[in-house]
């Protein structure tokens, strides 16, 4: 079953041939090759140079030198040469090859690749392609698309549920229908990111701690997290110590492989953002199935949260957690061109929760719009919030 990401493909056309390195970044499997595969066919007849670093064999057989002479070998005088490199953070000091190709003397090459890594250009080579790359995440398919690819465009609140407990990696939609085999592909993904993208790049030995870390963040969705916490955590369980150190490393390598997304809070009367006070969600609502529990109902609140984060990022806001002059929560402060909006996610709203829900939202004096987001309206007064299903977000029917 071929998925067409008409959101990436069509960005991909808007940047062919404008001088610039294009870079899709993802977690792994997330959809990255399909879209370049897809890419392809529009390029049609033109030189198309590939090299896919997702199989190991072809780890071993290059280095950056190499990815030079291979693409010299098949390009062409007088035309666009378009090289495209899978997984290109697999390759130790790649960027020499990509800035080598890049400013080429002999051919002109048009640049595409895809990384699994959100600190590919960490190293000191990054000033070189200081105005010179082009970037776009690729998420996991979006409930939109799963309803439209599975279920025929016929929402119903077992479909909902089914993409809050599987999510939208692209490897799964062919066994959507079957949990089990959703849960086997996952499992697999899990691990390669683990192995490919944290143990191997960061030449750790055994993995169990961090795979202790990763579990703990998992089951802690969308709550304030720190070195201290996890610490406390292992000593109440009389597990291993691991320096805070240590644990702040592996927060920083589990976000950079793409399994979670970090979010900051945000000191609203300040206006500014507090790097000490931090959330942690999932990148795929079905990966955090597979380190929790198959029950939908575990956390469901937390889902919820999870679920509207991934839309909201996916369509370019900042997002942050707020905390207001009461020291009350607000889920998600986003900000985008200047503006902020205010968002709580709740299950169910209705005149018996409105108040301690609403609480945060209306301590808020700046006029900035205050919105609730939830799975069932049954409200009286809304006393000027916005009240949103989010399905009916998520479907893009409304914006907020």
């Amino acid at each position: 079953m071929e998925i067409i990401r008409y959101k990436y493909l069509d960005w991909l056309k808007g940047e062919q041939n404008n001088n610039f390195i294009k870079v899709l970044t993802g977690i792994r499997r997330v959809g990255k090759t399909t879209v370049l595969n897809q890419y392809k066919t529009v390029l049609k007849n033109e030189n198309i140079i590939e090299l896919d670093f997702n199989d190991a064999r072809l780890v071993k057989l290059y280095d950056w030198e190499k990815i030079i002479k291979y693409v010299e070998s098949k390009s062409k005088f007088n035309s666009i040469n378009y090289v495209i490199i899978d997984e290109v953070q697999e390759i130790n000091e790649f960027e020499k090859a990509i800035i080598t190709l890049y400013s080429h003397k002999k051919f002109k090459y048009d640049i595409y690749i895809t990384g699994s890594n959100s600190k590919m250009f960490s190293s000191e080579l990054v000033t070189l392609f200081t105005g010179r790359v082009s970037e776009i995440e690729v998420f996991p398919i979006s409930y939109k698309e799963i309803l439209n690819i599975i279920f025929n465009n016929e929402p119903s609140s077992i479909v909902f549920n089914k993409y809050i407990l599987q999510g939208g990696m692209g490897v799964v939609v062919s066994v959507y229908d079957n949990f089990s085999k959703t849960i086997d592909v996952l499992k697999k993904v899990y691990d390669g990111c683990l192995k490919k993208d944290i143990k191997n790049r960061h030449a750790i030995r055994n993995i169990d701690n961090v795979e202790k870390i990763s579990k703990f963040l998992f089951h802690h969705i969308g709550r304030n997290i720190s070195a201290t916490n996890i610490e406390n955590y292992l000593i109440s369980n009389k597990e291993e110590k691991i320096s805070k150190k240590t644990i702040l490393n592996y927060f920083s390598w589990l976000t950079e492989s793409y399994l979670f997304y970090k979010v900051n809070y945000y000191n609203l009367k300040g206006k500014s953002i507090l790097n000490s006070k931090i959330k942690y969600y999932a990148t795929d609502l079905g990966i955090l199935t597979i380190l929790t529990t198959g029950d939908i109902n575990f956390n469901y609140g937390y889902r919820l949260e999870n679920a509207v984060l991934l839309k909201l990022l996916e369509e370019g806001y900042e997002v942050y957690t707020g905390k207001d002059r009461h020291d009350n929560e607000i889920d998600f402060v986003v900000k985008k061109d200047n503006t902020l909006k205010y968002i709580q996610v709740c299950k169910i709203l209705n005149d018996e929760n409105f108040e301690r829900e609403s609480r945060s939202l209306l301590n808020m004096k700046d006029g900035y719009e205050k919105i609730i987001l939830t799975t069932e309206i049954s409200v009286s007064e809304t006393k000027g919030i916005r009240i949103i299903h989010i399905e009916s977000y998520l479907l893009n029917e409304v914006k907020i």
